[in-house]
């Protein structure tokens, strides 16, 4: 025989089941959605970094041919470009690397920050 009391735990066990299931799913496609924006975000960023490149290296070629026709030297024009972009590399790994990459931590937690806000 059963107890009427059994009746409102019962609704309430199931009630209490179907809440944790639905939080789960919450959960779930939360975690959906910021994959999601984060890979948009990551394939935009290629996308935006490989056509800078490719306009920069057309650049740069132009300016090694413009410096070569000037010295009427080919090769010493992209010799001269290759001391000028050997420099800025130097200086990059000596001064400038540190402090990219703590900007670029501080982009990505400020990014996840506002995705879990979301």
């Amino acid at each position: 025989m059963e107890n009427p009391n059994d009746q409102p735990l019962r609704v309430l066990k199931e009630q209490l089941t179907d809440y944790i299931e639905l939080k789960r799913e919450q959960a779930r496609l939360g975690l959906v959605e910021s994959g999601a924006k984060t890979a948009a975000a990551f394939s935009s960023t290629i996308i935006i970094i490989a056509l800078s490149m490719f306009c920069l290296l057309s650049l740069l070629v132009a300016c090694s041919f413009f410096l070569g026709q000037y010295l009427h030297s080919y090769g010493l024009g992209f010799l001269i470009s290759a001391g000028i972009y050997l420099v800025l590399l130097i200086l990059f790994v000596l001064v400038w690397r540190k402090k990219s990459e703590v900007s670029i931590i501080n982009k990505i937690i400020k990014l996840t920050a506002e995705n879990g806000n979301d």
